[in-house]
């Protein structure tokens, strides 16, 4: 887990970036490259990373694997150049990977990454694409549900899970996720506001069958559901003496037909 000092800095630093280099909603990330003569390759590595930053005793090259999907006019790709960028610009990275205390690897994109210098790197791609100072502003234009984060993937050009990511983080009422595949539970992320009820699930186990991700699963004939209210106890085992267990429950899910997952939104009213 990253501190939140640590946060806070790389939070600064791309917001400035971010400033510099912009057209107004998104961050041109080509314009970072050539303000740093950052020669980026995007090229055919069949299935072995999306992205990879080298040292070649001289010069610093990113190399970026259309094979993978990351073409740099779409958000993915835009997200691995982001990735790649944090390897470059942060201290730790880019010294580590000179002076060979970092071996240069291979990135991919993982539900479930542990790495914290892969972690660190991401939570950088997301800062860069999407400035908190951009994202407040953003805030009170729509009511929540999946179609605001639609419309940040969108304004920024960034994936929809990482821009569900990053609002989870930057939003000021209680928000979870839960992305399953397969009708698998992969992953989850929550923020502070949200209540720690214990859960109706399990990582690598099955999600629970009445909630909407677990019917969603036995139609798929969408691209995402509407939002529906459901109980708290759909998904969790909510404490008696916490009012929000008497509270109704909106859940909204998202499958991305680019990865196989379905992303569900749970929010309160």
């Amino acid at each position: 887990m990253m501190l939140p000092i640590r946060k806070k800095k790389i939070n600064e630093f791309t917001s400035f970036l971010a400033s510099e280099y912009t057209d107004g909603k998104k961050t041109l990330l080509e314009d970072i490259l050539d303000s740093e003569d950052l020669l980026c390759h995007a090229d055919h590595y069949e299935d072995y990373f999306d992205g990879m930053l080298t040292y070649n005793q001289r010069d610093f090259n990113i190399h970026i694997n259309i094979d993978r999907g990351n073409q740099l006019a779409f958000k993915r790709g835009r997200f691995t150049l982001g990735h790649e960028l944090a390897h470059y610009f942060l201290d730790e990275h880019r010294i580590g990977l000179k002076y060979g205390f970092l071996e240069s690897h291979g990135s991919k994109h993982e539900l479930n990454q542990k790495d914290p210098i892969e972690l660190e790197a991401d939570y950088f791609a997301a800062c860069l694409l999407m400035p908190q100072d951009k994202m407040k502003g953003l805030d009170h234009k729509m009511k929540f549900s999946l179609q605001k984060i639609l419309a940040v993937s969108d304004y920024f050009q960034a994936s929809v899970l990482a821009s569900a990511l990053r609002y989870i983080e930057l939003c000021v009422h209680e928000l979870m996720i839960v992305v399953s595949k397969n009708n698998t539970v992969l992953w989850y992320a929550q923020n502070e506001q949200f209540p720690k009820w214990p859960f109706r699930f399990k990582v690598g186990g099955k999600l629970p069958p009445t909630t909407v991700a677990g019917e969603f699963f036995t139609k798929l004939d969408s691209k995402y559901t509407t939002v529906e209210e459901v109980n708290p106890d759909d998904w969790f085992y909510p404490f008696v003496n916490d009012g929000r267990a008497n509270r109704k429950m909106n859940e909204q899910c998202y499958y991305s037909d680019s990865y196989g997952y379905v992303i569900s939104l749970l929010w309160f009213k």
